[in-house]
This record gives structure tokens, sequence and C-alpha cells, in this order.
């Protein structure tokens, strides 16, 4: 069962939101909170597996306070909605799993919930033109040794979805090799599986899922 803890501005969007989770099989809703300094509060007590967060005309600010919220230990992912892709680049930096547009209909809301609750990075096609190199997110300043040239092409690989054979066959290399430099992978970028260095990885700018 994946929780969810609903942060809306608006009454009418946090009900919304919340009736639309509470009919979705193996979700369920955590808390109903009006702001990201409520659902930092309610994060312990509530104990969600991902926060949805819907701002109203204040985003800057929401943002502003969801990099403090990413900073908290245990911090679960955050799927932001908003107006405009414009925010996408702020927002990654700010630390979101996930960015959709209010628009996006409801399976696709929470089809990014599901993704951004296994470690995922969910972006709204729309806001990726705007991820250019000079607005994507970087590396923090302390981040492990940095990825070599193969090692990049080998995390953009498995963005694609590659497994190791197939990664192999594609650069001519062995298998063995690609598992090697996928543990390197993992290691430098401090992930535990594929899924979270591929988070980790979108979230320092080094690929655009």
């Amino acid at each position: 069962m994946l929780r969810v803890l609903v942060a809306a501005a608006y009454p009418m969007t946090r009900a919304g939101l919340a009736a639309l989770l509470a009919e979705t099989p193996e979700i369920a809703v955590a808390a109903t909170v009006e702001d990201v300094a409520t659902a930092v509060a309610e994060m312990e007590p509530a104990a969600p597996d991902v926060i949805l967060l819907a701002p109203g005309d204040d985003v800057e600010e929401w943002l502003d306070d969801l990099a403090r919220l990413a900073g908290e230990s245990g911090a679960p992912p955050v799927l932001l909605l908003v107006d405009t892709p414009e925010l996408a680049p702020e927002a990654l930096r700010a630390g979101v799993a996930g960015l959709l547009l209010r628009d996006a209909d409801p399976d696709e809301i929470v089809a990014a919930l599901r993704a951004a609750g296994q470690g995922l990075t969910v972006l709204d096609p729309r806001a990726v033109p705007f991820l250019t190199t000079d607005a994507a997110p970087r590396a923090s300043p302390d981040a492990g040794e940095p990825l070599t040239p193969r090692e990049r092409e080998i995390l953009q690989l498995i963005a694609q979805g590659l497994p190791n054979k197939s990664i192999a066959l594609e650069l001519g290399i062995s298998e063995h090799t690609v598992k090697f430099h996928v543990g390197s992978i993992l290691d430098k970028l401090g992930a535990s599986s594929r899924a979270e260095a591929l988070a980790r990885a979108a979230r320092a700018g080094l690929i655009v899922l």
C-alpha cells in the first residue's frame, strides 16, 4: 500500500486529489494539509511514502519550503503539480522526484506517484525542453567521484531501459564489463539500485528522464 500525503493550497484541490487517491487500489491517503510546513509537521505521524504537492499562486515560496523539506532526514519523495513547465529546473533543484502539469489526467498522476514511490524521477514531457544545460540541476559540491564518460554512456542506456546484456551489445563490450561499470555507477551515486541511480542522476543533471 502506497501512502500519500496531499499538500494543496486550495481546499477544492485537496478534496479532489484525496478523492482520486481514495478510489485508487493500493493507494492510501496518509493526510491532507494546506502547505509544506504542515506537511513537514505531519511526516512522522502520517508516515507517507510520497508527498503530493499542489501549490497556489505562491509557487516560489512553496519551492523554498520544499528545499527545506527535501533536507529533512528520511523525507519521502515529492511529486509536484504546477501550472507551467518553466518551473521544472527550479523544482528539480529544490529536490522534487517528479513534476507534472496540473492538467495531467488522473491516470498520469497515479502512475507518477507510484513511480516516485519506487525511487524514479518523473517529468511531464512538456517540461523537458526547459532543462537546458544551464538550467539543469547540478550535482552538489560534496558529491563523490565524478562519473567517467563510459559510465555516463552506460547510465543513459540504463535510462532507456536496456538490461546489461543489451548494453554490452550496444557498446561492443562484455556483459561482465557492463556489470563492473554499473557497480561503479551505483557506488559513485550512493545508490542501492538502478532505479535509485537514475533518480539521483536526473536530480544532479547527469541525465534527463
